[in-house]
């Protein structure tokens, strides 16, 4: 709404057609309409709590936290181009639609964002949005989901291994078998993560360690005595063979005497990255983050720091989201010479038009162990 008022948009000028939207629009459109169908047949079954854990999930996890927060830029472009038309359109027609459905349940909310929306007299006395199979697409919510998932297992590492949101990583590298898959999507791995590049992989051993050992619920019976042998025989594997348990395949093996066939289920497998890599492995799916910190990447994460403690500062000065602003800064030479390759980007991400230094802010702020004092005036005003 802020964005859409800002820009003066009336959404009948947004009329985009499905096949000219971007693949990001044509996966919410197949998620919601998922949704409308799941929802549709609660409410037919009157399960209400059906219903309500649908909507939820959907509204944070889909719409908010994922499609929404994507695609700020889109909504934030100079350009009344089809982009942006689309993005609005897209959204106009979903949060019109979560307010038909909620509206059972949750009368007033839904009546407030339908009125405002549509300008139309009101959500109760509207029908019932209808789903459509056609806007169904398993290809492109399989490719979208994927994308998330690995996103999820970077993260982690991150968490993990306790390296900044802001703090630019040189590299993510992923399964080669994923390639053809999501190929054309590594740029939302790379802004999600926080890295500069994807790197699709087959040779794992160059970045970590396996370590293979029994699953001794699993095949403690089935070897009995001959455990041992199993145990030393799984420490001799080749990788391709350890790849092929991680990727669900089966191998054989002669244990006392005897072939066996050897699946995932029978093997715990350990995974240690080598030095200056740092991985992560869920549901068959692995991320290794190259962790190698080098002044250039420290540096982009001393300007990322500052333009986030501007933007706070920005919102807490009450400025409008389009105001061009002055900065003044008061700090160590260290700080300035860590800023001063990226002052363009600084000034492009806070809508900043010139930087000048000031001795004797009194007010400071710590950004990444820097003590620096930030002043802000809205410019030409």
């Amino acid at each position: 709404t802020l964005y859409a008022n800002t820009d003066n948009i009336d959404i009948k000028d947004c009329n985009v057609k499905y096949e000219d939207r971007e693949e990001i629009d044509k996966w919410l459109l197949s998620k919601y309409n998922k949704l409308l169908k799941y929802v549709t047949e609660s409410y037919d079954e009157y399960d209400l709590n059906k219903v309500v854990r649908a909507l939820t999930a959907f509204v944070s996890d889909d719409l908010s936290n994922w499609y929404i927060r994507r695609n700020r830029s889109r909504f934030w472009g100079s350009e009344l181009n089809d982009s942006k038309k689309s993005v609005y359109i897209t959204t106009y027609e979903v949060l019109v639609g979560i307010s038909q459905m909620m509206a059972p349940i949750v009368p007033y909310l839904s009546e407030e964002i339908y009125t405002n929306l549509t300008s139309e007299y009101s959500v109760h006395t509207s029908d019932f949005p209808k789903y459509d199979e056609n806007l169904i697409n398993e290809a492109v919510e399989e490719k979208m989901d994927l994308v998330r998932d690995l996103i999820s297992i970077g993260r982690y590492v991150r968490e993990e291994n306790k390296l900044k949101v802001r703090q630019p990583l040189s590299e993510i590298l992923i399964d080669a078998k994923n390639k053809d898959l999501i190929g054309d999507l590594t740029n939302l791995i790379e802004e999600e993560l926080n890295v500069k590049k994807v790197t699709f992989t087959s040779d794992t051993s160059v970045y970590m360690n396996y370590v293979v050992k029994p699953n001794f619920k699993e095949v403690g019976k089935l070897f009995g005595k001959n455990i041992k042998e199993f145990q030393n025989k799984l420490l001799e594997l080749k990788l391709e063979e350890i790849e092929k348990l991680n990727h669900n395949e089966e191998i054989t093996m002669d244990i006392g005497g005897q072939k066996y066939t050897i699946n995932k289920d029978m093997v715990d497998v350990k995974i240690f990255a080598k030095e200056g890599f740092n991985v992560g492995m869920e549901n068959n799916n692995y991320v290794i983050l190259n962790t190698t910190l080098t002044q250039d990447l420290i540096n982009e994460c001393l300007a990322r720091e500052t333009i986030s403690k501007v933007q706070q500062l920005r919102k807490n000065m009450n400025f409008d989201i389009a105001d061009r602003i002055n900065m003044y800064l008061d700090a160590s030479l260290e700080y300035k010479d860590g800023i001063n390759d990226y002052l363009d980007m600084i000034k492009e991400e806070t809508l900043t038009l010139n930087i000048y230094d000031k001795e004797g802010i009194s007010e400071k702020t710590l950004i990444n162990d820097f003590e620096v004092g930030i002043e802000l005036e809205i410019a030409n005003k």
